[in-house]
């Protein structure tokens, strides 16, 4: 299982007045030389210019200390069977392309640690780190597991999301679901069903409608959907997880 932490662009930098010692501290929880970065856009963010290479720089400030590579290498890796048995830094990774090469490393064990330096505190990144107990290098904390029922439901999602889960079954199961969590008192809370969606081995394509599903209903839209399930459902989801802690 992949170790894995990060740290936001705003508690790295501080206002430039933090980047040298937020980067030791991720320099101590990589560990050893050489540190290994991977970057979402080698052409374009690998010149002299570049945040990424900024970024980079800092964390690893002795040239000769640098591995530098593109973040599809990850998803390569995954796909070949191959594991990195090193810590690898991910900079700023936001595109769908750079988060699935990431996601399907370390969900395959391509990678045995990793660390992600996230540009904006909101990206949906973020919540994938926290729906696998990251742990926040700033903070020194991590966000406690997602709800198992949550978890439960979402593994349910993802088993009819061969079509997508914006329409058809997929969105069926997301809006049922999300109904008879809300009845039971859960609520319509995105970034609650997001983490238990990346926890359940989500992606981050269908994660989109997820979070548009639940936003909208928050919002009171009424979705006519045909029902997917049994009206217990819930009870049949809070059932078998008690058998499974028995």
């Amino acid at each position: 299982m992949t170790e894995l932490a990060y740290m936001t662009r705003d508690d790295w930098a501080q206002h430039a007045t933090a980047m040298v010692p937020q980067s030791a501290v991720i320099r101590d929880w990589l560990g050893e030389e050489p540190y290994l970065f991977a970057m979402t856009e080698m052409k374009r963010h690998g010149g002299d210019g570049s945040v990424d290479l900024e970024a980079a720089r800092f964390i690893a400030p002795d040239k000769a200390t640098r591995i530098v590579f593109d973040v599809s290498e990850l998803g390569a890796s995954a796909r070949q069977g191959k594991t990195v048995d090193h810590a690898v830094v991910v900079l700023h990774p936001r595109d769908e392309r750079s988060l699935e090469s990431m996601r399907t490393a370390v969900e395959s064990g391509a990678v045995s640690r990793l660390f992600v330096l996230i540009w904006w505190p909101l990206d949906i990144v973020a919540i994938w780190l926290d729906g696998h107990s990251a742990l926040n290098l700033h903070t020194g904390e991590a966000r406690e597991v997602p709800d198992p029922l949550m978890v439960e439901a979402c593994t349910m999602m993802i088993s009819h999301q061969y079509n997508g889960l914006g329409s058809g079954r997929g969105k069926e199961a997301v809006v049922q679901l999300a109904r008879a969590f809300h009845a039971e008192g859960y609520p319509y809370d995105v970034d609650s069903w997001l983490r238990a969606y990346f926890a359940a081995g989500g992606d981050f394509r269908h994660a989109e409608s997820i979070k548009k599903l639940v936003t909208e209903m928050k919002a009171g839209v009424k979705h006519r959907i045909a029902a997917r399930y049994r009206d217990n459902i819930f009870e049949i989801i809070r059932s078998g997880q008690l058998q499974q802690e028995q």
